[in-house]
């Protein structure tokens, strides 16, 4: 009876030492004194197993109540344990089940595994969150650099645009040695187009300019505001000829393409000087020269390109 009684227990870890007793009270012959002894030792004994069976009882009430508090603390995190309510519901279903303290454990290990799962998608969903700010703070900053370096009238680039170009454009000419030219060009009349049209009429005519210069260039050329009616065109891998041919382009185009103003039809031409820059030449020394050949493009008559001379040369006709 009493080894029958050992294996139709499924854990007999509670009962191991009074079993083991009363098999060495029976074990021997009996006497008054023996089962006195061993009765007195299984008193002592089911006593203290009741008072650890109360304890036991009240943990495992106690961890139940911290479990599903903790679930209930979960399932509030919508944003970042989506993914896990039906599992958060599911761990509620087996915690109400759950009956000794080696099923509560079990849910606690797979509760906490997941919880580590939860913490590694809510700290991605930060970082993916982090990241993306930093890309629409960065899109802004671009976008402000930008502004800081255009022209708010005509949208081309302004002088401090205009500079770092020039700094980008002139270190590839260099490495590649390759030609660059600058093409400086004014407005002809552009006092008399203000005096009798308005400076109204010489805003549009300027935005009109910009308009028709942008349209004609080539993609790798760069068109900038230098100042009031002047204009400069940087030409990447172009020689001074070349540089002249495409302005007179663009001086052909503005000319067929009639500006209008009050339904009026107003002509514009400009004269442009062209400087083919040298090795490690600065910006202000090439468009100095591009500037002198503006001059003579406008004293030889006004809606003309000339080109400045290179060192050792005569200037380009």
């Amino acid at each position: 009876m009493i080894d029958n009684t050992a294996e139709l227990l499924p854990d007999d870890r509670w009962v191991s030492g009074q079993i083991a007793l009363l098999k060495s009270v029976v074990a021997q012959p009996l006497s008054p004194r023996a089962v006195s002894d061993a009765e007195r030792h299984l008193k002592e004994v089911i006593y203290k197993q009741g008072v650890l069976r109360g304890g036991l009882r009240e943990a495992q009430a106690a961890l139940k109540r911290m479990l599903a508090d903790f679930i209930a603390r979960l399932g509030e995190l919508s944003v970042s344990t989506g993914r896990y309510h039906h599992r958060l519901a599911g761990y509620g279903e087996r915690l109400r089940k759950a009956e000794g303290i080696g099923q509560l454990n079990a849910v606690l290990d797979d509760l906490m595994r997941d919880t580590r799962g939860m913490e590694l998608d809510a700290a991605e969903s930060t970082a993916r969150a982090a990241e993306e700010r930093i890309r629409e703070l960065e899109a802004q900053l671009v976008q402000v650099s930008g502004l800081v370096r255009e022209d708010p009238l005509t949208k081309a680039l302004n002088r401090r645009g205009l500079e770092d170009a020039y700094e980008r454009e002139a270190a590839r000419a260099d490495r590649q040695t390759k030609p660059m030219c600058v093409a400086l060009l004014d407005i002809d009349n552009f006092k008399h187009l203000n005096d009798v049209h308005g400076h109204q009429a010489g805003d549009e005519a300027l935005v009109h300019l910009a308009r028709v210069v942008k349209r004609t260039m080539r993609p790798g050329d760069i068109l900038a505001r230098y100042g009031g009616e002047e204009f400069l065109l940087l030409l990447p891998e172009t020689r001074a000829e070349e540089a002249v041919e495409v302005m007179t382009r663009l001086q052909r185009n503005l000319t067929r393409t009639f500006f209008l103003h009050d339904n009026e039809r107003v002509l514009i031409t400009f004269s442009a000087g062209v400087a083919q820059r040298e090795a490690g030449e600065g910006h202000t020394d090439a468009i100095a020269r591009a500037d002198k050949a503006l001059y003579r493009a406008k004293q030889a008559g006004k809606n003309r390109v000339a080109a400045a001379a290179t060192p050792g040369e005569g200037p380009v006709a």
